[in-house]
């Protein structure tokens, strides 16, 4: 029959395979004839899934009709692979002596020890993935009773390498030993007292060397194990710890330098007392092997490895053990070891150092130079129990510390040693205190509180006579106070002739006394008196012309009166010369802002009139189209906004001719956003209260319209104007049906029901993405204004072209945000009711890979990257059918948990959906098969078990540990993932349950179908060019594009 036909008959006894259902089996093998080796959709005979999944008997029963055990499944795994994984070692049994016979029945065809690509089943056959045996398999995954069996009964070659050393595949080779040594300690001690009496050991018995890692590995085990090895491969223990060293980078180490670059000060001590030498004497009996060929350099192995060798003392010194530096004097090592300057070229801190005394001061001098003041905690601990208790645990350690490092300085004292010449060693514990930080100023000081002229407010003009004023202060505060009471002639006296004692001081300008702060022309608005500033705009005129000599002139004329003549006035410009313009003291002024402040309209518009009475300038088109749209978005007064529009048109591109303006119907591409919609984005409720009546703000454009010319070369003034005023018309409505999506951006939850009161038909307008307000609201996370939006009759289940719904985007935005506070998360959850949350979470989008539920996104999408809580949560309110649905992948959310190797979050999953541990995905594979394989193969892609890493922290400086190195719940560094501790908690789980209680779950030919068109049916999510977004599209893909 041919791979992946399954007819009913066939499929039925698949489906007894798995469901363990041994009569429907012997029912169907005796009353029907089925072909055995007929393989599923995924490559497997009855024989494997037999194996993989059900009982010893069925095994057998198969077996005895005729199932070949020589058949290998697509992924390179024989029966007695599937068996050694399974781990039980009556199935086993039901396959091996078959095997046996077999194997003695064709002895001569078969190579003892297994061959990569020998396809012969038999029990030293390899893998086809990291070419691994069955004992390798069993005992990488701690399978007690099938090593044992495998050993002793089958008599399995102990000495096959699995995997392949790849650096650029990030692979690793190792022998069952290091398999062993993953395992917690009892398990990895019970399974070493198996392996080394039958022949496994340090030395690999092939090439008689001892493997690096291997050894490596049983440093960082340490005290577990170090025992057994010295007990039970004492031989080949004492050649690895007395006389074997390897070279790695650029130096070379012994099992004791290793110890302690590891930081493992303990294991070195042990390493001591079981023989290790204290120093190391180079000689020919040293068993050398480096990671470069040593004759390239001129020199043989033992050379290369003396030259590049730290003795034990010096890298203890080094590496802060002075415990250890202590043991090794004690032991007789030369206090004056030192290091030569090519050993030496790794240093970076202590270059100039060589001795041992050496390294220990400068460390001493390092260590009292720490100061606890200078380490901050995070910000979440600052003022916290756990704040204070890191900061005390570093200075305990550091104290510490300290103090072990002084005796070893004594002691090193005591026994002659020499420090390098020329070295100086600065004690910081006596230096003198540190400078504190200064404060650099990087702005310029607030105009307010600056020392300026004071002003003061209760001066009155009729009490100056600007005749007595003695000083140019004196002369400013006087001028200041008639702006203030509406004195001008005083202002007149002091701006255009001299004044002061003896008339010693010039006329004052105007310029000078506003710069950026409250001028004259300021006061004079702010105390309403408009009629002054006018005169106090032309009298800063006059101070900047210059007069031509008989010119008759309307400005100094209006200036003129019985004290002041016109020739006087033309004479002020040559006293002052001021280089400011008028038109620029009235802009820096900030009058306008004050009428918007206030709400003066009668303010604001002299201001306006004043100011464009100047003449028009390029400058201003643009800078009116800021003002307006700064008014859209943070004014709360419209009038002033209409008041704008009246005088200046914009924010339409408009021309400046000759000081003139003339009416253009453009729009600046960054302006095309209608005022109604920048107002709600913005969040500005005022003004969209204001725009939602659009008939105030076109009467204001007609008002512009009617005043200004429109004329063109092509049309005549009321053609131009009317086509201006319908561009106008269409601007301010254009997208208005937006207007609820855009309160929602702005998260003002008011705003909302502002919209949602006076525009009720936009609750279901989509955007251009097909986004509702709801999902507008989901992507958001605005979970007030969802409430609000349903409670207004929103449809729940509505959905956007990806087919997804609002849970969907509330978890995962389009642009892959996600939710990240579980306060909002639990929010949503209690806003939506639990009928049409169910719904919600099992509905399927069609976004890729196809057929993703809530759920399955957001594990898909950020479940890496997102708050554990947040996942959990998720997980608490999923319905039991969410988490066993298949995606488009053929994979269940816990098939992802699976591949991503999350601890935090499988169990929380199986704990309340234990059976999906079992569902097989389109190869076959369920979340536990995922599960054990990434622990199987998690060291041979070193991925190192949390059983092999030390709990500290991976820096040699005890001065540049972090604090939380020092925090109550710190292990040492963790790695992303974790596939042991995955496997570990998965068999730990497994181990409480009832066997056989979940069985294996197949997919049947109506689920691949569907699977297969969930996969056709996915759309790749693509960020929107050239005309296809909207305002909304803006927000969510180029949130930047909308500010300026």
């Amino acid at each position: 029959m041919a791979e992946g036909d399954s007819p009913p008959v066939q499929s039925q006894i698949f489906k007894a395979i798995a469901c363990a259902d041994i009569s429907s089996l012997k029912q169907s093998l005796a009353t029907k004839e089925v072909d055995l080796e007929a393989r599923n959709p995924v490559g497997r005979t009855a024989l494997h899934l037999a194996i993989t999944a059900a009982s010893a008997d069925i095994c057998q029963c198969l077996i005895d009709n005729g199932a070949r055990l020589d058949a290998w499944t697509k992924q390179g795994e024989a029966a007695v692979h599937l068996a050694a994984k399974r781990g039980q070692v009556d199935v086993l049994h039901a396959i091996m002596p078959p095997l046996v016979a077999e194997k003695s029945a064709t002895q001569d065809n078969i190579a003892a020890g297994g061959k990569k690509d020998d396809r012969t089943v038999h029990v030293n056959c390899l893998t086809q993935k990291y070419q691994m045996s069955p004992l390798y398999i069993a005992v990488a995954l701690a399978r007690m009773e099938v090593v044992e069996a495998l050993l002793t009964t089958y008599h399995a070659d102990i000495n096959i390498i699995a995997g392949k050393q790849d650096d650029q595949r990030g692979t690793r080779a190792a022998d069952v030993l290091e398999a062993a040594l993953q395992h917690p300690r009892d398990t990895c001690r019970s399974l070493l007292k198996m392996l080394l009496p039958r022949g496994a050991s340090l030395l690999n018995p092939s090439t008689g060397a001892v493997s690096p890692s291997l050894l490596v590995l049983i440093l960082r085990r340490g005290e577990d194990v170090l025992d057994i090895f010295a007990e039970l491969d004492s031989e080949a223990f004492a050649h690895a710890i007395k006389k074997f060293v390897w070279g790695e980078s650029m130096k070379y180490y012994n099992a004791l330098t290793s110890a302690i670059e590891l930081g493992l000060e303990d294991t070195a001590l042990k390493l001591l007392s079981y023989g290790a030498p204290p120093k190391l004497d180079f000689d020919s009996s040293l068993d050398t092997t480096g990671n470069r060929p040593s004759h390239i350099f001129g020199k043989t192995a033992l050379e290369a490895a003396e030259g590049d060798f730290w003795q034990p003392i010096l890298s203890a010194a080094h590496y802060e053990m002075p415990r250890l530096v202590i043991e090794l004097l004690d032991r007789g090592v030369d206090p004056n070891s030192r290091l030569t300057d090519h050993q030496a070229r790794s240093l970076i801190d202590y270059r100039d150092c060589r001795s041992v005394l050496d390294l220990v001061r400068a460390k001493l001098a390092e260590l009292r130079g720490w100061h606890k003041e200078d380490e901050t905690v995070s910000h979440d601990l600052v003022g916290t129990p756990e704040g204070s208790k890191q900061r005390d645990g570093k200075e305990n350690a550091i104290t510490q510390l300290i103090k072990l490092y002084e005796e070893a300085e004594a002691k090193l004292v005591s026994l002659a040693a020499e420090v390098t010449d020329g070295l100086n060693f600065l004690d910081q514990s006596g230096a003198a205190p540190r400078r504190s930080h200064k404060r650099v100023q990087l702005h310029a000081p607030n105009s307010e509180t600056q020392a300026e002229i004071a002003l003061p407010s209760h001066i009155s003009s009729k009490e100056v006579d600007f005749k007595t004023l003695k000083t140019a202060e004196d002369g400013q505060m006087a001028l200041l106070a008639a702006c203030r009471n509406n004195d001008a002639a005083l202002v007149k006296a002091l701006t255009l002739g001299r004044w002061g004692v003896d008339l010693k001081f010039p006329p004052i300008s105007i310029s000078e006394v506003s710069g950026s702060s409250k001028g004259p022309y300021y006061t004079a608005m702010e105390s309403k008196n408009y009629d002054l500033a006018r005169i106090i705009v032309r009298i800063a005129t006059v101070q900047h012309i210059d007069f031509i000599d008989n010119e008759t002139n309307d400005l100094s004329s209006a200036l003129a009166d019985d004290v002041h003549s016109v020739e006087d006035i033309k004479a002020v410009s040559a006293q002052v010369k001021s280089t400011t313009l008028a038109k620029t003291i009235i802009r820096d002024s900030g009058a306008t802002s004050i009428a918007g402040k206030l709400k003066d309209e009668e303010m604001l518009q002299f201001s306006l009139e004043t100011y464009y009475s100047f003449g028009f300038e390029q400058n201003d088109v643009k800078q009116n189209a800021n003002s307006v749209y700064h008014s859209i978005e943070w004014g709360n007064w419209p009038e002033g906004l209409q008041e704008y529009i009246n005088v200046t048109g914009a924010p339409f591109q408009h021309a400046a001719v000759q000081g003139k303006l003339k009416g253009k119907k453009q729009l600046d591409k960054t302006h095309h956003l209608s005022p109604l919609l920048r107002a709600a984005w913005s969040g500005n409720l005022d003004m969209v209260r204001f725009l939602l009546d659009k008939s105030k703000i076109i009467a204001a454009y007609k008002h512009f319209a009617s005043r200004t010319d429109f004329s063109t070369n092509k049309l005549g003034p009321e053609q131009a104007r009317a086509e201006f005023l319908s561009a106008a018309e269409e601007w301010v409505g254009k997208q208005e049906n937006l207007v609820l999506h855009c309160a929602i951006l702005s998260g003002k939850k008011d705003l909302v029901k502002l919209v949602l009161s006076a525009r009720p038909e936009f609750l279901e307008v989509k955007s251009i993405d097909g986004w509702t307000p709801l999902l507008t609201a989901a992507m958001c996370q605005q979970v007030e204004s969802i409430q609000a939006l349903l409670e207004a009759g929103a449809d729940p289940f509505t959905t956007d072209p990806f087919g997804r719904n609002m849970l969907h985007l509330f978890l995962v935005s389009p642009t892959q945000s996600h939710v990240y506070e579980l306060g909002k998360l639990s929010s949503f959850f209690r806003i939506v009711d639990r009928p049409a949350l169910h719904k919600l979470l099992e509905e399927r989008c069609a976004e890729s890979p196809g057929g993703l539920t809530p759920l399955a996104r957001w594990i898909s999408a950020t479940v890496k990257f997102a708050p554990v809580a947040l996942s959990i949560a998720l997980l608490e309110f999923s319905t039991i059918k969410a988490m066993e649905m298949w995606d488009g992948r053929g994979s269940t959310p816990l098939h992802t948990f699976a591949m991503l190797s999350l601890e935090s979050l499988i169990l929380p999953f199986i704990e309340k959906a234990p059976h999906v541990l079992f569902y097989e995905d389109l190869e076959g594979k369920t979340p536990y098969d995922i599960i054990t394989e990434k622990q199987l193969y998690g060291y041979l892609e070193c991925l190192m078990p949390s059983y092999t890493q030390t709990g500290r922290y991976p820096l040699g400086r005890l001065v540049h540990w972090p604090l939380f190195a020092f925090g109550t719940d710190y292990k040492g560094p963790l790695q992303q993932k974790q596939p042991y501790r995955v496997w570990e908690l998965c068999e730990d789980f497994l181990k409480s349950m009832k066997p056989g209680l979940y069985p294996r779950k197949l997919l049947t030919d109506t689920d691949r179908i569907e699977i297969s068109q969930l996969s056709k049916d996915k759309k790749i999510q693509k960020k929107p060019k050239g005309d296809q977004h909207d305002v909304v599209s803006l927000a969510i893909y180029k949130p930047g594009y909308l500010c300026w």
